[in-house]
Protein backbone atom coordinates (compact mmCIF):
# COMPACT_ATOMS: atom_id res chain seq x y z
CA UNK A 1 0.00 0.00 0.00
CA UNK A 2 1.76 3.54 -1.18
CA UNK A 3 2.28 6.63 1.73
CA UNK A 4 -1.49 8.00 1.44
CA UNK A 5 -1.49 11.87 0.89
CA UNK A 6 -3.88 13.20 3.46
CA UNK A 7 -4.27 16.17 0.43
CA UNK A 8 -5.62 13.92 -1.94
CA UNK A 9 -7.89 12.13 0.78
CA UNK A 10 -9.37 16.14 0.92
CA UNK A 11 -9.79 16.11 -2.90
CA UNK A 12 -11.34 13.51 -2.73
CA UNK A 13 -14.11 14.04 -0.06
CA UNK A 14 -14.54 17.27 -1.44
CA UNK A 15 -15.33 15.43 -5.35
CA UNK A 16 -17.65 13.11 -3.46
CA UNK A 17 -19.49 16.51 -2.31
CA UNK A 18 -19.28 18.54 -4.95
CA UNK A 19 -18.67 16.97 -8.14
CA UNK A 20 -16.27 19.69 -9.75
CA UNK A 21 -13.11 20.31 -10.37
CA UNK A 22 -13.77 24.04 -10.59
CA UNK A 23 -15.56 24.37 -7.15
CA UNK A 24 -13.11 21.98 -5.12
CA UNK A 25 -11.00 24.10 -6.51
CA UNK A 26 -12.56 27.40 -5.14
CA UNK A 27 -12.92 25.64 -1.99
CA UNK A 28 -9.62 24.07 -1.40
CA UNK A 29 -7.76 27.60 -2.86
CA UNK A 30 -6.28 25.19 -5.92
CA UNK A 31 -5.85 25.55 -9.13
CA UNK A 32 -8.02 23.44 -11.42
CA UNK A 33 -4.87 21.47 -13.10
CA UNK A 34 -4.04 20.74 -8.85
CA UNK A 35 -7.07 18.85 -8.41
CA UNK A 36 -7.08 17.38 -11.72
CA UNK A 37 -3.13 16.22 -10.66
CA UNK A 38 -4.78 14.42 -7.83
CA UNK A 39 -7.39 13.15 -8.65
CA UNK A 40 -5.09 11.11 -11.32
CA UNK A 41 -2.49 10.32 -8.44
CA UNK A 42 -5.64 8.62 -6.99
CA UNK A 43 -6.69 6.80 -9.76
CA UNK A 44 -3.54 5.36 -10.21
CA UNK A 45 -3.50 4.46 -6.64
CA UNK A 46 -6.24 2.77 -6.53
CA UNK A 47 -6.39 1.61 -9.73
CA UNK A 48 -10.12 3.01 -10.29
CA UNK A 49 -11.43 6.11 -12.39
CA UNK A 50 -13.09 7.01 -9.27
CA UNK A 51 -15.47 9.93 -11.30
CA UNK A 52 -16.87 9.88 -14.80
CA UNK A 53 -18.26 12.47 -16.58
CA UNK A 54 -22.03 12.58 -16.65
CA UNK A 55 -24.98 14.73 -17.30
CA UNK A 56 -24.57 16.53 -13.89
CA UNK A 57 -21.14 16.99 -12.92
CA UNK A 58 -18.50 14.08 -12.10
CA UNK A 59 -20.26 11.08 -11.21
CA UNK A 60 -18.49 8.54 -8.54
CA UNK A 61 -17.94 4.88 -9.13
CA UNK A 62 -18.92 1.92 -7.55
CA UNK A 63 -15.36 1.72 -5.94
CA UNK A 64 -16.12 5.64 -4.91
CA UNK A 65 -18.99 4.79 -3.49
CA UNK A 66 -17.48 2.48 -1.64
CA UNK A 67 -14.77 4.69 0.08
CA UNK A 68 -16.23 7.81 0.35
CA UNK A 69 -17.92 7.28 3.62
CA UNK A 70 -14.63 5.92 6.27
CA UNK A 71 -12.56 8.57 4.23
CA UNK A 72 -15.25 11.68 5.24
CA UNK A 73 -14.90 10.00 8.89
CA UNK A 74 -11.49 9.78 8.65
CA UNK A 75 -10.58 13.00 7.97
CA UNK A 76 -13.27 14.50 10.60
CA UNK A 77 -11.79 12.14 12.98
CA UNK A 78 -8.16 13.98 12.54
CA UNK A 79 -9.46 17.41 12.12
CA UNK A 80 -11.22 16.63 15.84
CA UNK A 81 -7.43 15.28 17.61
CA UNK A 82 -5.48 18.24 16.00
CA UNK A 83 -8.27 21.09 17.21
CA UNK A 84 -7.29 23.07 20.33
CA UNK A 85 -8.99 21.67 22.88
CA UNK A 86 -11.48 24.07 24.94
CA UNK A 87 -11.07 24.64 28.14
CA UNK A 88 -14.72 25.70 30.52
CA UNK A 89 -13.76 26.23 34.08
CA UNK A 90 -17.49 26.33 35.01
CA UNK A 91 -17.59 22.47 33.97
CA UNK A 92 -13.73 21.65 34.17
CA UNK A 93 -12.59 18.50 36.93
CA UNK A 94 -9.12 19.07 36.97
CA UNK A 95 -6.84 19.02 39.99
CA UNK A 96 -3.45 21.65 39.52
CA UNK A 97 -0.28 21.11 41.99
CA UNK A 98 1.04 24.56 42.57
CA UNK A 99 4.59 24.69 44.35
CA UNK A 100 4.71 27.98 46.40
CA UNK A 101 6.06 29.19 50.09
CA UNK A 102 4.22 31.18 52.44
CA UNK A 103 4.46 34.39 50.64
CA UNK A 104 2.21 33.60 48.07
CA UNK A 105 0.21 31.39 50.56
CA UNK A 106 -0.73 34.15 52.20
CA UNK A 107 -1.25 36.80 49.54
CA UNK A 108 -2.57 34.72 46.49
CA UNK A 109 -3.45 31.06 47.36
CA UNK A 110 -6.82 32.14 49.79
CA UNK A 111 -8.24 34.28 46.99
CA UNK A 112 -7.05 32.09 44.32
CA UNK A 113 -9.54 29.33 45.68
CA UNK A 114 -12.10 31.97 46.55
CA UNK A 115 -12.12 32.34 43.10
CA UNK A 116 -12.00 28.76 41.81
CA UNK A 117 -14.90 27.73 44.37
CA UNK A 118 -16.86 30.64 42.51
CA UNK A 119 -15.97 30.27 38.97
CA UNK A 120 -14.77 26.63 38.28
CA UNK A 121 -16.11 24.37 41.57
CA UNK A 122 -15.06 21.49 39.73
CA UNK A 123 -11.15 22.39 39.81
CA UNK A 124 -9.20 21.40 42.63
CA UNK A 125 -5.85 23.06 44.33
CA UNK A 126 -3.10 21.05 45.42
CA UNK A 127 -0.70 23.34 47.09
CA UNK A 128 3.34 21.98 48.10
CA UNK A 129 6.41 23.63 49.46
CA UNK A 130 9.02 25.12 47.17
CA UNK A 131 11.68 22.53 47.70
CA UNK A 132 15.35 23.85 46.51
CA UNK A 133 15.05 21.73 43.32
CA UNK A 134 12.11 23.43 41.79
CA UNK A 135 13.08 23.18 38.23
CA UNK A 136 13.48 18.79 39.05
CA UNK A 137 9.39 19.51 40.73
CA UNK A 138 8.96 21.11 37.19
CA UNK A 139 10.89 18.71 35.38
CA UNK A 140 9.34 15.51 36.26
CA UNK A 141 5.82 16.65 36.44
CA UNK A 142 5.23 17.34 40.04
CA UNK A 143 3.62 20.13 39.95
CA UNK A 144 2.27 22.37 37.02
CA UNK A 145 3.45 25.77 38.12
CA UNK A 146 6.08 27.09 40.82
CA UNK A 147 5.64 30.13 42.26
CA UNK A 148 9.03 32.79 43.11
CA UNK A 149 11.52 34.02 42.64
CA UNK A 150 13.88 33.66 40.09
CA UNK A 151 17.22 34.58 38.19
CA UNK A 152 18.30 32.82 35.33
CA UNK A 153 16.35 29.54 34.02
CA UNK A 154 17.22 26.94 31.72
CA UNK A 155 15.60 27.26 28.05
CA UNK A 156 12.96 24.44 28.67
CA UNK A 157 11.23 26.92 31.46
CA UNK A 158 9.28 29.33 30.45
CA UNK A 159 9.27 32.37 33.43
CA UNK A 160 6.21 34.98 33.52
CA UNK A 161 6.20 38.00 35.72
CA UNK A 162 3.72 38.25 38.60
CA UNK A 163 4.66 40.67 41.08
CA UNK A 164 7.12 42.95 42.38
CA UNK A 165 7.77 43.49 45.98
CA UNK A 166 10.01 45.14 48.31
CA UNK A 167 11.98 44.44 51.83
CA UNK A 168 11.36 46.51 54.69
CA UNK A 169 12.09 46.98 58.56
CA UNK A 170 8.58 46.80 60.73
CA UNK A 171 9.12 47.20 64.69
CA UNK A 172 6.33 46.92 67.23
CA UNK A 173 4.17 50.19 68.08
CA UNK A 174 5.54 49.81 71.43
CA UNK A 175 9.29 50.11 70.34
CA UNK A 176 11.51 53.37 70.93
CA UNK A 177 11.99 53.40 66.77
CA UNK A 178 8.46 53.47 65.98
CA UNK A 179 8.76 57.30 67.41
CA UNK A 180 11.46 58.11 65.53
CA UNK A 181 12.50 58.37 61.56
CA UNK A 182 15.59 56.09 62.17
CA UNK A 183 18.12 55.82 58.78
CA UNK A 184 19.21 52.40 57.74
CA UNK A 185 22.11 52.48 60.16
CA UNK A 186 20.54 52.46 62.81
CA UNK A 187 18.06 50.10 62.34
CA UNK A 188 20.88 47.57 61.26
CA UNK A 189 22.40 48.45 64.83
CA UNK A 190 19.38 47.21 66.70
CA UNK A 191 19.13 43.42 67.87
CA UNK A 192 16.88 41.42 65.35
CA UNK A 193 14.83 39.12 64.35
CA UNK A 194 16.89 36.83 61.36
CA UNK A 195 14.84 35.25 58.39
CA UNK A 196 16.82 32.60 56.46
CA UNK A 197 16.96 33.17 52.67
CA UNK A 198 16.27 30.47 50.19
CA UNK A 199 16.01 30.48 46.50
CA UNK A 200 15.41 27.51 44.74
CA UNK A 201 16.02 28.94 41.34
CA UNK A 202 18.98 30.66 41.84
CA UNK A 203 21.95 29.88 39.65
CA UNK A 204 25.55 30.06 41.97
CA UNK A 205 27.68 33.29 41.22
CA UNK A 206 30.88 33.45 41.59
CA UNK A 207 31.59 35.93 44.57
CA UNK A 208 33.70 37.23 46.48
CA UNK A 209 33.13 37.06 50.29
CA UNK A 210 32.61 40.73 50.84
CA UNK A 211 30.45 41.29 47.75
CA UNK A 212 28.04 38.87 49.12
CA UNK A 213 28.44 40.48 52.71
CA UNK A 214 27.97 44.56 51.67
CA UNK A 215 24.87 43.26 49.14
CA UNK A 216 23.54 41.46 52.49
CA UNK A 217 23.97 44.67 54.34
CA UNK A 218 22.40 46.55 51.69
CA UNK A 219 19.32 44.63 51.13
CA UNK A 220 19.42 44.49 55.32
CA UNK A 221 19.85 40.83 56.11
CA UNK A 222 22.25 40.63 58.30
CA UNK A 223 25.70 38.79 57.83
CA UNK A 224 26.46 37.68 61.00
CA UNK A 225 23.32 36.77 62.87
CA UNK A 226 24.82 35.24 65.70
CA UNK A 227 25.66 38.76 66.95
CA UNK A 228 23.35 40.81 66.23
CA UNK A 229 19.95 38.36 65.71
CA UNK A 230 18.68 37.13 69.11
CA UNK A 231 15.57 34.89 67.21
CA UNK A 232 15.30 33.25 63.97
CA UNK A 233 12.18 33.27 62.71
CA UNK A 234 11.71 30.28 59.33
CA UNK A 235 9.29 32.88 57.85
CA UNK A 236 7.96 36.54 58.03
CA UNK A 237 4.69 35.65 59.41
CA UNK A 238 6.21 34.54 62.72
CA UNK A 239 8.45 37.13 62.28
CA UNK A 240 6.30 39.93 62.75
CA UNK A 241 4.62 38.06 65.75
CA UNK A 242 7.74 38.19 67.37
CA UNK A 243 8.35 41.94 66.47
CA UNK A 244 4.86 42.51 67.74
CA UNK A 245 6.13 41.20 71.34
CA UNK A 246 9.88 42.11 71.58
CA UNK A 247 12.15 45.14 71.16
CA UNK A 248 13.29 43.18 68.17
CA UNK A 249 12.86 44.84 64.80
CA UNK A 250 13.07 42.38 61.30
CA UNK A 251 12.62 42.73 57.42
CA UNK A 252 9.97 41.41 55.53
CA UNK A 253 8.48 42.10 52.19
CA UNK A 254 6.01 44.89 52.11
CA UNK A 255 2.95 42.99 50.94
CA UNK A 256 3.20 40.53 54.30
CA UNK A 257 4.15 43.77 56.67
CA UNK A 258 0.89 45.68 55.23
CA UNK A 259 -1.14 42.48 55.86
CA UNK A 260 0.34 41.98 59.02
CA UNK A 261 -0.01 45.47 60.64
CA UNK A 262 -3.43 44.74 60.53
CA UNK A 263 -3.41 41.58 62.91
CA UNK A 264 -0.37 42.26 64.73
CA UNK A 265 0.60 45.39 67.20
CA UNK A 266 3.91 46.68 64.47
CA UNK A 267 4.38 49.58 62.02
CA UNK A 268 6.48 49.71 59.16
CA UNK A 269 9.61 51.90 59.68
CA UNK A 270 11.26 52.13 56.18
CA UNK A 271 12.44 50.29 53.06
CA UNK A 272 15.22 48.20 53.65
CA UNK A 273 16.92 49.80 50.09
CA UNK A 274 15.63 51.67 47.49
CA UNK A 275 16.37 49.44 45.07
CA UNK A 276 15.89 46.00 46.68
CA UNK A 277 12.70 44.34 45.47
CA UNK A 278 11.76 40.79 45.21
CA UNK A 279 10.75 40.10 41.71
CA UNK A 280 8.52 37.02 41.72
CA UNK A 281 7.55 34.93 38.61
CA UNK A 282 5.49 32.37 37.95
CA UNK A 283 7.47 29.16 36.31
CA UNK A 284 6.58 26.43 34.07
CA UNK A 285 7.69 24.12 31.70
CA UNK A 286 7.64 24.29 27.91
CA UNK A 287 5.89 21.45 27.36
CA UNK A 288 2.85 22.78 28.64
CA UNK A 289 2.61 26.14 26.49
CA UNK A 290 -0.62 24.33 24.72
CA UNK A 291 -2.39 23.40 27.78
CA UNK A 292 -5.40 25.96 28.29
CA UNK A 293 -6.00 25.29 31.41
CA UNK A 294 -3.08 26.10 32.67
CA UNK A 295 -3.14 29.12 30.65
CA UNK A 296 -6.31 29.91 32.49
CA UNK A 297 -4.60 29.23 35.90
CA UNK A 298 -2.03 31.40 34.70
CA UNK A 299 -4.47 34.55 33.80
CA UNK A 300 -6.36 34.10 37.39
CA UNK A 301 -3.33 34.34 39.05
CA UNK A 302 -1.83 37.74 37.32
CA UNK A 303 -5.57 39.29 38.00
CA UNK A 304 -5.02 38.55 41.51
CA UNK A 305 -1.69 39.75 41.66
CA UNK A 306 -2.36 43.33 40.61
CA UNK A 307 -4.97 43.65 43.56
CA UNK A 308 -4.11 46.00 46.03
CA UNK A 309 -2.28 44.12 49.26
CA UNK A 310 -4.73 45.06 51.45
CA UNK A 311 -7.47 42.41 49.55
CA UNK A 312 -6.27 39.56 51.66
CA UNK A 313 -6.16 41.43 54.87
CA UNK A 314 -8.91 39.49 56.74
CA UNK A 315 -8.05 35.72 55.08
CA UNK A 316 -6.15 33.24 57.13
CA UNK A 317 -2.41 32.67 56.08
CA UNK A 318 -2.13 29.38 54.44
CA UNK A 319 1.55 28.52 55.89
CA UNK A 320 4.26 25.77 54.19
CA UNK A 321 7.83 25.71 55.53
CA UNK A 322 9.49 28.26 52.85
CA UNK A 323 8.93 31.55 52.74
CA UNK A 324 9.55 33.97 49.51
Amino acid sequence: MPEIDLNLLRVFDALVELRSVTRVADRLGLTQSAVSHSLGRLRRMLDDPLFVRGPRGLQPSARAEQIAPGIRTSLQQLKDALAPVDFCPATAIRTFSIAAGTYFCALLIPLLLERLRSEAPGVSLRVVPLFEDGTTMLDRGLVDLALGPVEDMPSRFVVEHLLVDEMVWIAARSNALATQTPDLGTIMRHPRVATPRARPFSTPRLVDEDTLVAADQRAGWDPNPARTAPATAYDSHSAAMIVARTDLVACIPRRIAERERRREDIVILLAASPTQTIETAMIWHGRNRSDPALHWLRSLLSEIAELPAEAARDLPAIVNPDDR
